[in-house]
């Protein structure tokens, strides 16, 4: 059984950062209040996520090669 992936998993950060654009558009293309409230939620979650990911990835130590 073939358990390889066609594509390559994104890196968190990259991963997140979509997501968030994604929830984004979600937020935009709203129809109702409700709809728009649990998007808005979720793109802020989704947005706190990215800066946490890029505050770790400024943190990281960086290897010469």
């Amino acid at each position: 059984m073939d358990t390889s992936h066609p594509h390559p998993k994104p890196p968190p950060a990259a991963y997140a950062l979509y997501r968030q654009m994604r929830a984004v558009q979600r937020c935009m293309s709203a129809e109702t209040v409700e709809e728009s409230v649990r998007a808005t939620r979720w793109a802020s979650a989704w947005y706190r996520l990215v800066q946490r990911k890029l505050e770790q990835l400024q943190h990281a130590p960086r290897y010469l090669h």
